[in-house]
């Protein structure tokens, strides 16, 4: 305890700059604990720092893992005496730090990202130089050797600690509602800026223009449902394709209601809203605003007493829900929150909603009731896979609608087949799991059982 004790106020002195000489010896059993609490530290500061409701994320956890490391290696690069005692204060100080940060950030009314880029520009300035000040003020009391500048050395450590973090792929351990996962690392801004630079090569989307036409498609597509029939269970649609930028989710949303047409028997229509640069004159582009307006009109034709809705979303995911992107004329995120107010404010008990997307865990518990079924191509902190352009499915699309949903097959079956499918094809090709998750509300499963597609699509066709 004394030198834990130690390390934490020698920590703390060269916060402000002051040195304190390596009185006594460190082993690597304090050294793990300083890493520990330091990783422990910088995930409370995620967690807290964080936008709205928290979301976790194992895969962050290798991240901080990865950066400690990292800086802990650069570290003793530099360092050729007393190097236990140097790494110990180097990392209770990053645990001190970070707390504190994560303070002051959560407790202050003013909002990092609202600062002019200037002003964080500066902020980064006094940080670095802050941060060579402590270092150098450990490697001055605990000492770097004969004929080394503790000067030369901190800067040093701060220099090349800073590349290699920047150089790495993170990923937050916790993150909020407003997370951007294209501007988190380097590698992701790069990636984008690529992606961007690639759509240069097509027209431009006019963002206005688009605004403008929404109404009339999607009154168009409203239209084109039927009436409810009175005693009948009648099953309504809504389907969203949310990525622009690869043509499988549009192939999966047209795959995906076409057999849940003759599994369900989806006779009185669909609402298919769709991001998409070929379909912008003919059909509603996915937004939230377009979503809201669909559930609210399929809620004025049905009967919400006995009838069902089934919304099905297919796009790119991530912690805080599913991508809505049209190359730059919009982007968004749809969230589980959204969707079940949506949902519940127009009153729509009985509902169906199938999530194709990475994270897409994240909708399970918020739309879970007696009267639902949630499926998701994933759990809540794991990605799914199979979303490359070429692809007519995706992994979760392919096994659940292509080969294991049928008209004599129930939703629960095609599901637990589905995911024996998957999880084959994830081991087969080296992928960690997705873990797709279903819920299977009683009251919507009896409702569900007792229909018969083939007769009530008989029925539609000779009423039409």
């Amino acid at each position: 305890m004394k030198t834990f004790l130690w390390v934490v106020w020698a920590a703390l002195r060269a916060t402000f700059w002051r040195s304190t000489a390596a009185g006594r010896p460190v082993g690597v059993g304090m050294v793990l604990l300083f890493a520990v609490l330091a990783a422990v530290s910088e995930a409370a500061n995620q967690y807290l720092t964080a936008e709205g409701a928290a979301v976790f994320s194992q895969y962050g956890i290798n991240s901080i893992i990865a950066v400690i490391a990292v800086c802990a290696a650069v570290t003793l690069l530099f360092v050729s005496r007393n190097r236990a005692v140097v790494l110990a204060r180097f990392l209770a100080m990053s645990a001190l730090v970070s707390l504190l940060a994560a303070i002051v950030v959560h407790y202050s009314p003013f909002k990092l990202q609202d600062l002019p880029r200037g002003t964080w520009l500066l902020v980064i300035l006094l940080f670095v130089t802050w941060w060579i000040g402590a270092a150098i003020a450990i490697l001055r009391g605990a000492g770097v050797g004969p004929y080394q500048s503790p000067a030369v050395r901190g800067v040093g450590i701060v220099v090349v600690s800073l590349l290699a973090a920047v150089a790495m792929p993170l990923f937050p351990t916790f993150a909020g509602r407003d997370f951007d996962l294209s501007t988190y690392n380097l590698w992701e801004v790069a990636s984008a800026k690529f992606r961007k630079g690639g759509e240069e090569t097509t027209a431009e989307v006019d963002a206005a223009a688009m605004e403008l036409a929404q109404p009339s498609l999607l009154d168009a597509e409203i239209r084109k449902l039927l009436p409810e029939r009175k005693g009948t269970t009648d099953i309504y649609a809504i389907g969203i394709a949310g990525w622009s930028d690869q043509d499988v989710f549009t192939k999966e949303l047209d795959g995906g209601l076409s057999v849940l047409k003759t599994s369900l028997g989806l006779d009185r229509g669909a609402i298919r809203l769709v991001n998409h640069r070929d379909t912008l004159e003919t059909s509603p582009v996915a937004s939230r605003t377009n979503f809201a307006a669909a559930v609210h009109a399929v809620a004025g034709i049905m009967n919400r007493d006995e009838d069902v809705l089934l919304v099905f979303i297919t796009s790119h995911g991530g912690p805080t829900g599913v991508g809505l992107v049209l190359a730059d004329a919009l982007s968004t995120v749809l969230r589980p929150e959204h969707v079940a107010s949506v949902l519940d404010r127009e009153g729509i008990r009985n509902r169906v909603v199938i999530v194709s997307a990475c994270y897409s865990g994240v909708f399970a518990k918020p739309l879970a009731s007696p009267d639902s079924i949630v499926l998701t191509a994933a759990d809540e902190n794991s990605t799914s896979f199979g979303c490359s352009n070429e692809r007519e499915w995706t992994y979760f699309g392919d096994a659940f609608f292509n080969q294991s949903l049928g008209e004599s097959v129930s939703l629960q079956q095609a599901f637990e087949d589905a995911k024996v499918k998957i999880s084959q094809w994830e081991a087969r090709d080296e992928l960690p799991p997705s873990s797709p998750q279903g819920h299977f509300g009683a009251a919507i499963s009896e409702k569900l059982a007792k229909l018969k597609p083939g007769k009530k699509m008989q029925a539609a066709t000779e009423e039409r």
